[in-house]
């Protein structure tokens, strides 16, 4: 096991890097600004061969300091996700399904198969997932992102099946820059404020070293739903008036766990004594401790104002780096990093949801003698079991009348109930990163290349405390009271009996005695290393068309992931966070590779160029029986010097990660909806598979169900790597006549073979499939099986581990166009430069097959809990994201417009499964405008706006996300958004 540092020691370890780099530095009288399409580069994302033109065989985007700077953005995760080739993961806005990281995904393959590095080297992961938080890589130091779409585990190892976001930072800065920034709503809402101070400097004779030191800091505050007002202070759902099988509206609603309080039979066959008799019937509790039947339509819980629209942040970040030439053709480098970074999310009032506790009733002061006669009906004088899933409460029992009044003693009853007497669900998450690099490169003339040796160290240490939570064990215990009805029949630890029985009934001291604080901690470790050769054979042969390019390098990671949660997050004792178990898992990985790039042919009638790249890795990782093999053959052809045509197909993989082996089972709340409830409205082809999996048939379509479904998932040891293949096709067009201009064009398509996923594809989908035309129902199927019911008809949970067991197919084809003039080069007057980029992504196939007997998941141009279910956003077919930039002298005017394909809902469609009433979201369109000015060689301002034309953000009733109403990572929620930056340099 790697040996963590503690905090302690990380810290100082950071000051002493900084310490050590510090005294170096002296002034520089001027700032050196640079034109980040003027760096003459070497090496291009993609490959590790040396190129002095910059061709590549698969496409790149890149994103450059000036665009970061007209955008406003303080955390790059936003400016990427507006890439066509991405989808949005994880972002400020999400609140509901945070873990307080910020993540990107290509091609909307998922965090964990997008490959982060800085400077060409890997970042360490934050979660038990693999994925990087991008929080983590500070921001003022970065000089461009350049994003390779595609697969590169040849070229970098696992995780780069959708490809690779490589973070370039100023290595070779100078002087002083200051900047600080703010943005907020029209409204003066959700304010973010910033601030970084970069030095560098250079040293020794000839400037043989550099020194670089920043400093960045930001805090982003919070903004709640209800603060925003409007429909997205309102929890919506379907009317459940329907024209044919169409809803007609929206209507106000929310979860079924209301502040009232609502209790139902657990026992089968049993019933609420109101009204009819109907064993659907659920009583909904008065504050005067009577009862009333439950009304779905209008008893919900509107729990949407207190969750957050933007999630507040407060991130530190310290980065130095060094490096010194010890003689010529032979240097040294070293990078510290030590970013801390805080955010918080916040949930409404901790609820029961459809959970099993039973309560005293004939001696219970807290229920009326009405009441106590309509839930006497839920006892039972037969013997019956809870099972071992409501761990709380679980046994054998006999409900009995021991004064023989007509009324049982205990009985039990499924609860829905919010504890709004407790406050609201609040997850803090503080995650410090400590990565340092130290490395040796040089020259070898022999092989006119060179070579580089790098060690890597980085840990990413989390912390979370949960507060507002409450134990299921304690409200158990106080539930079941002594014989006078005056205190809890097991007394222990301070207990104090709790009123359940209607709004606002909590004591404080009951509320006391049921709350628990949960925290936890986990640690991610990566050690890294490795020596890497570059050059070519120009001093031993060259073919006719040139030397032969090469890289060939060895590497070693180890990478160690422990997470340790309090006891009641660990067992589950809780009613409204997802129960974490401890994970620790580590594995070790040797690698060697090698790539080469050959000039075919040169010079040629109709063939300037022709060149073949390959390349190739194998992988020994401790937790495979066997290595695995990588690799790359690309290529590209120039007939004539306008225009390049490349092709590239690669072969990658992604290796399960610490928690797809080792996660334990624990639950979690995706949006899922009961098929057989009264909120989705079977159909009779619905009604009689649910018949048929044994639910009777008086509760199909009455069962109450909330749009959440907990679901128990964890890991596997015996996964397998999933294995990619990818394929491009291109042409680079460059016509000499139209100076500036260029134009791309390139066809892609992705498998991903083996991939790790839940069993059936997510609980939206496993549930389709059970009570869909191909199983209908059948209770011996393993779909069916998992999903595990309660005595009273109703979901306890949704059993669906990870297995190797999916394919994930992507393609589509990218247009990219770039120009750039001087306005008087083409007849216009001498008002400066104009610039233009555009890209364009078509995704017109994004299928997942989750297994062999369920329907393929439609994923592009699709929306949807099937989707999300499994891990995909929003997936717009038609992506653009254009930028005009017009610059004259010392201002500039930057223009950009992101466009979104409209999209529909991502049930089949032509089937009977269930429709909703936003069934399509409209195409939208988002322009963002900014200006900049350079006021003299020292002081820049920059200010815009983004939103410019305020487009609406889409409100969905039960095929929305879990977070906000809707998608907020893909659609805009805050609406027009201003800032304001300033940079002083020297």
């Amino acid at each position: 096991m790697l040996h963590a540092l503690s905090t302690r020691k990380r810290l100082l370890a950071s000051t002493l890097l900084c310490g050590v780099i510090a005294p170096a530095m002296v002034a520089s009288p001027a700032f050196a600004q640079e034109d980040p399409a003027a760096v003459e580069e070497i090496v291009v994302t993609g490959s590790r061969i040396a190129r002095p033109d910059l061709t590549s065989s698969s496409p790149v985007a890149s994103v450059g300091e000036k665009e970061l700077q007209q955008s406003g953005v303080v955390n790059t995760e936003n400016l990427i996700n507006t890439l066509p080739q991405a989808v949005p993961g994880i972002t400020s806005t999400v609140n509901n399904g945070s873990n307080g990281t910020a993540t990107v995904s290509l091609r909307g393959l998922g965090a964990n198969r997008t490959l982060v590095l800085v400077d060409g080297k890997r970042q360490t992961p934050t979660t038990q997932a693999g994925a990087v938080d991008i929080n983590l890589i500070p921001p003022a130091l970065i000089k461009r992102i350049e994003v390779l779409s595609g697969g590169g585990s040849a070229v970098y190892g696992s995780d780069a099946i959708a490809g690779v976001v490589n973070f370039i930072l100023k290595d070779d800065f100078e002087g002083l820059e200051v900047s600080a920034g703010y943005q907020a709503t029209d409204k003066g809402e959700a304010p973010i404020y910033s601030g970084s101070m970069t030095f560098g400097a250079n040293f020794g004779g000839d400037k043989k070293g550099n020194v670089v030191l920043s400093l960045g800091y930001n805090k982003r505050e919070a903004l709640t739903q209800g603060e925003r007002g409007g429909m997205l202070s309102t929890a919506w759902g379907e009317n459940p008036v329907r024209n044919g099988l169409n809803p007609i509206g929206l209507v106000p609603s929310g979860s079924g766990s209301n502040e009232q309080g609502q209790v139902g039979a657990f026992v089968g066959g049993r019933f609420v004594a109101l009204g009819n008799n109907n064993p659907a019937n659920t009583a909904l509790f008065l504050p005067d401790g009577n009862v009333r039947i439950y009304n779905a339509a209008t008893d919900t819980y509107n729990f949407a104002p207190v969750n957050y629209v933007q999630t507040p942040q407060e991130r530190f970040s310290v980065t130095s780096l060094a490096s010194y030439e010890i003689k010529p053709g032979l240097t040294a480098y070293a990078k510290g990093n030590f970013v801390n970074s805080q955010v918080v999310t916040q949930l409404a009032p901790t609820p029961i949801g459809n959970r099993t506790f039973r309560f005293t009733l004939d001696n219970n002061p807290f229920l009326t003698t009405a009441a106590k006669t309509a839930l006497n009906s839920l006892g039972s004088s037969t013997a019956y079991t809870i099972p071992s899933s409501a761990s709380w409460t679980a046994g054998t029992f006999t409900d009995v009348d021991s004064d023989n009044d007509g009324i049982y003693d205990t009985v039990t009853g499924v609860f829905n109930r919010r504890l709004s007497e407790v406050g609201p669900r609040v997850s803090r998450f503080n995650f410090s990163a400590f990565q340092i690099q130290l490395g040796l490169k040089g020259e070898i003339e022999a092989i006119n290349g060179g070579f580089d040796s790098y060690f890597q160290y980085g840990n990413t240490h989390g912390s979370n405390s949960l507060l507002g939570d409450t134990s299921l064990a304690r409200i158990q215990q106080a539930l079941l009271l002594n014989a006078s009805g005056t205190g809890c029949l097991d007394p222990s630890g301070g207990c104090v009996p709790i009123n359940l029985y209607g709004q606002g009934n909590i004591s404080a001291a009951a509320a006391n005695f049921i709350k628990t604080r949960i925290n936890s901690s986990q640690d991610y470790e990566q050690l890294y290393a490795g020596l890497a050769f570059n050059g070519d054979t120009s001093n031993a042969f060259s073919l006719p068309a040139g030397p032969i390019g090469f890289a060939v390098g060895v590497e070693y990671r180890a990478e160690d992931f422990a997470f340790n949660p309090s006891q009641d997050l660990a067992t589950g004792n809780l009613t409204g966070f997802n129960a974490s178990p401890p994970v620790t898992g580590r594995f070790d990985v040797y690698e060697a590779y090698a790539e080469v790039a050959i000039p075919i042919l040169k010079d040629l009638p109709f063939v300037k160029i022709l060149d073949l790249e390959l390349a190739g890795r194998i992988s020994d990782y401790t937790t495979q029986p066997d290595p695995v093999e990588t690799y790359k053959v690309a290529g590209t052809w120039k007939p004539i010097d306008d225009l390049m045509f490349r092709v590239s197909y690669n072969k990658a993989i992604r290796a399960p990660s610490i928690g797809d082996l080792y996660a334990p089972q624990s639950n979690g709340f995706p949006t899922a909806t009961d098929p057989c409830s009264a909120r989705a409205a079977p159909n009779a082809q619905v009604r009689q598979a649910c018949i048929n999996s044994g639910i009777p048939a008086a509760l199909v379509g009455n069962l109450n169900a909330n749009q959440q479904t907990q679901t128990l998932s964890g890991g596997n040891p015996n996964l397998k790597p999933e294995k990619g293949k990818t394929t491009t096709v291109g042409v680079v067009y460059t016509p000499s006549f139209v100076s500036g201009l260029s134009l791309t064009l390139d066809y892609f398509k992705i498998e991903v073979e083996d991939a790790i996923d839940t069993f059936g594809g997510g609980t939206s989908n496993l549930m389709n499939v059970c009570y869909g035309t191909l199983v209908n129902g059948n209770p011996n199927s393993p779909y069916c099986q998992a999903i595990k019911r309660l005595g009273n008809g109703s979901i306890d949970y949704v059993s669906s581990i990870n297995e190797n067991v999916a394919l994930r197919t992507v393609e589509g084809m990218d247009i990219g166009l770039t120009y750039r003039t001087q306005l008087e080069d083409i007849g216009l007057p001498d008002w400066g430069s104009l610039s233009v980029r555009s890209l364009y992504t078509n995704t017109w196939i994004y299928t997942i097959n989750p297994d062999d007997i369920s329907a393929p998941i439609k994923c592009a141009d699709r929306f949807g809990s099937r989707c999300s279910g499994s891990g995909v956003n929003p997936l717009p077919r038609h992506k653009i994201s254009s930028a005009a930039n017009w610059r004259f002298k010392q201002v500039g005017v930057n223009l950009v417009w992101n466009y979104l394909d409209d999209m529909i809902d991502d049930n089949p469609l032509n089937t009977n499964a269930a429709t909703y009433y936003v069934e399509k979201i409209g195409a939208k369109n988002y322009f963002d405008l900014s200006a900049d000015w350079d006021v003299n060689d020292n002081l820049a301002f920059t200010a815009g706006v983004k939103n410019l034309t305020q487009e609406a953000y889409p409100i969905l009733g039960a095929n929305a996300s879990p977070s906000n109403s809707g998608y907020p990572a893909v659609y805009d929620v805050l609406g027009r958004v201003f800032f304001l930056n300033a940079r002083l340099r020297y």
